[in-house]
């Protein structure tokens, strides 16, 4: 989100973190609808987390 709003787009996100730019959309649209708890990771299956760690609340 921090890249996004410094003006990086969607698609440089992307290759920077190696995801597809549309997943990168994907979360800037659930970030604007339901705030930072909705970026929390929540395992549903595929891949891994890109950042595993502690939430920024911890």
């Amino acid at each position: 989100m921090f890249e996004i709003c410094g003006g990086k787009s969607a698609s440089q996100v992307g290759r920077e973190t190696g995801r597809n730019h549309q997943t990168v959309m994907d979360w800037v649209r659930r970030y604007n609808k339901k705030g930072h708890e909705s970026l929390f990771y929540l395992h549903t299956g595929g891949n891994l987390p890109l950042f595993a760690g502690k939430s920024p609340t911890d």
